[in-house]
């Protein structure tokens, strides 16, 4: 992967999953931010966002020369689960919080 006239050690099977999950996130981004309540919206989608890249990071850590098929699939398209995750766990947190 070229980034600026550098390249990174890893694999460019990882570029086009890379893409794609960023095309993802800035769709659900613009679509959260239109909703009724943006705020709550975008907590939500800023937390899944943390936890999605610090996992894509891992992952492209442990297999920088070789991912797999589950690799590339988990980044390609992880960001849906881990907002399901992230909204549920979020309210969940709220709750206790009394918010």
């Amino acid at each position: 992967m070229k980034i600026i006239g550098h390249s990174l050690p890893i694999s460019s099977k990882y570029d086009s999953p890379i893409f794609e999950a960023v095309a993802i996130q800035i769709v659900l981004s613009v679509f959260g931010l239109l909703l009724i309540d943006p705020v709550g919206v975008s907590k939500i989608l800023g937390i899944a966002l943390v936890a999605f890249w610090g996992a894509a990071v891992v992952l492209i850590w442990r297999h920088p020369q070789s991912p797999t098929r589950l690799d590339l699939g988990l980044i390609r398209f992880g960001y849906l689960p881990v907002i399901a995750i992230s909204a549920v766990l979020t309210c969940w947190i709220w709750h206790l919080r009394g918010l």
